[in-house]
């Protein structure tokens, strides 16, 4: 009897104890449970007759709501907002060793399926999404996988470098954010920041746009990775254009980045620099054209941060080239070489900054005088914790931001995919011998004098790399903002100029720096941001090249907002 009563509790005790003895992931939104589910059956049971299975599925949805405003002079152009779900299924065959990526054209995921997703917390519209992607990204993977080892079973391997790194699983489970719009205010303020541009005249056109993202991130992977994270940034951006009375075309912009709506200044003070921008246009109307010019060049405030941004973080970054099938295929993976996507590769201990200056990268910096700083992040594309890494000590290359695409004497990830590729967080530069930004500009003029130069350039902001015209092979970013400085301090406003091509060499000859830095963002992907915080620079050499444009000319009629 005894032993009757005590199979009838224990019997009891596992009804009442069933729920919390499942997975717990089952306790998860439906999103999360249809992507373990999926996940556990398709490790299980996906395999073609005669192929190989997959070694490693990773599931990713993002749950987010975008919203954009436009506005011209004071009107409001556009209100738009929509809510999307993205799901994208990673599959690869083989083994960390030798997979089915990194094969074929640069940039292209193709062991990736990308589509969108129920909107419906409803788990079998969910699961069954997820199961058809899964389906074409393995189909997708074996074929490729069939073209690599065809493309490879003849050719010798030297130095041989895995095509994914193994990584330490980890759960990272953040407080996500609901796709919800919020702060509907900002079409508003939009409105009164285009309307700082009415009272300039001369303007033939500007505009005010202002873009949020934010939502939350699931992932899940095979390894036993998984992240619930928020999606979160804001931007915006205002821009200008003019003609000179040449009919030369002058342009200028500005962007603020942020991770949400909260963080952007109040609208006085984006009014307020809307408008100077607006009046600097307008006195480059009358400027001269600068003259060409090689030679020392100070940047300043926003310049230097885009210069180094464009210039110097790209070659931080550990790519890897994918394989090509063509004749010459090969040129990154399986020697463990880097293409010209790392030229920093084979330069690790050698020196690339000058003696005085230091480089990191710190994703774990939130603030930064104060002001939250955008490119900061937990977690990576593939739930890996980002790393706070030393780059550059003393002017010496001391490693680089790695992914999990493997490159000879970097063959762990330091935490840095996002968006698909390798990107910085918050990159910092330093010099040990900084002074003041005074002291700085007259160090810059003393130089001049010294070399006998009869000027110099001041640049306080740049265009975007390539743009603009006169843009070709050698051309670097416009100049949006320089002023012509002589010896004895007198500027100049000048138009119609933009940078020479500016390698990474280049920052080898970094002559000085100032103390105080400058915190500037950039949108690098769909839902994340890169941010650098630098000084003022200067450069012992940079070529300033005039513009190469086919003028127009102006409309038969002036503008009626004109002069």
């Amino acid at each position: 009897m005894r032993a009757c009563q005590r199979l009838f509790w224990l019997a009891v005790v596992a009804v009442v104890l069933a729920p919390s003895l499942r997975p717990a992931v089952a306790q998860d939104t439906p999103i999360l449970a249809a992507m373990a589910d999926e996940l556990a059956r398709s490790m299980a049971s996906l395999r073609l007759a005669g192929q190989p299975a997959p070694y490693f599925i990773e599931y990713e949805v993002e749950d987010r709501i975008s919203t954009r405003a436009t506005a011209r002079l004071g009107a409001l152009l556009e209100d738009l907002h929509a809510r999307v779900r993205t799901l994208r299924v990673g599959v690869r065959v083989g083994d960390y060793d030798f997979d089915s990526s990194l094969f074929g054209a640069p940039g292209a995921p193709f062991q990736d399926a990308t589509t969108t997703a129920p909107l419906d917390e409803d788990y079998d519209a969910m699961r069954r999404q997820i199961w058809l992607a899964t389906d074409a990204a393995y189909r997708r993977a074996i074929s490729l996988f069939a073209r690599k080892k065809a493309a490879f079973q003849n050719r010798a391997a030297s130095d041989v470098v895995p095509d994914f790194s193994r990584e330490a699983p980890v759960e990272t489970v953040l407080t996500g954010l609901p796709a919800t719009r919020a702060a509907s205010d900002w079409p508003e303020r939009a409105r009164q920041v285009s309307a700082a541009f009415a009272p300039v005249r001369g303007l033939d056109s500007s505009e005010v746009s202002v873009a949020d993202t934010s939502g939350t991130r699931y992932y899940l992977n095979s390894e036993g990775f998984k992240v619930v994270a928020p999606i979160q940034i804001a931007s915006l951006r205002a821009s200008a254009e003019t003609q000179a009375s040449d009919g030369m075309t002058l342009r200028d912009a500005f962007t603020i980045v942020e991770r949400n709506l909260q963080d952007l200044p109040p609208v006085p003070e984006i009014a307020s620099r809307a408008r100077q921008m607006a009046e600097q246009l307008q006195a480059q109307r009358a400027a001269p054209i600068g003259e060409e010019y090689t030679g020392p060049v100070l940047l300043e405030g926003q310049a230097s941060a885009e210069i180094v941004m464009q210039g110097l973080v790209p070659a931080m970054l550990a790519r890897r080239a994918p394989e090509f099938a063509g004749r010459g295929g090969g040129r990154g993976g399986r020697a463990g070489g880097g293409g010209d996507v790392t030229p920093f590769l084979r330069r690790i201990g050698l020196r690339v900054l000058s003696e005085p200056f230091t480089a990191s990268d710190t994703p774990s910096l939130r603030e930064f005088e104060g002001r939250p700083v955008p490119g900061a992040y937990a977690v990576d594309d593939y739930g890996i914790r980002a790393k706070d890494v030393t780059l550059v000590e003393k002017g010496r290359l001391v490693t680089l931001l790695a992914g999990r695409a493997p490159l000879r004497g970097l063959l762990q990830s330091s935490g840095h995919t996002r968006g698909g590729d390798v990107q910085a967080g918050v990159f910092q530069l330093r010099s040990a011998d900084g002074v003041s930004a005074a002291e700085l500009r007259r160090k810059y003029l003393q130089l001049l004098a010294t070399q006998g130069m009869p000027f110099g350039y001041i640049i306080r902001r740049l265009g975007s790399p390539g743009d603009g015209p006169g843009a070709g092979p050698g051309a670097g970013p416009m100049i949006a903002q320089a002023v012509k400085v002589s010896p004895d301090g007198r500027e100049h406003v000048v138009r119609g100029v933009r940078l020479g091509a500016v390698p990474p060499a280049t920052f080898r000859d970094l002559l000085d720096a100032s103390r105080e830095q400058t915190l500037y963002s950039a949108r690098s992907a769909n839902t994340s941001a890169v941010s650098v915080i630098v000084p003022n620079l200067i450069f012992e050499e940079l070529e300033i090249q005039r513009t190469r444009e086919i003028l127009q000319k102006p409309p038969v009629v002036p503008s009626p907002l004109g002069d």
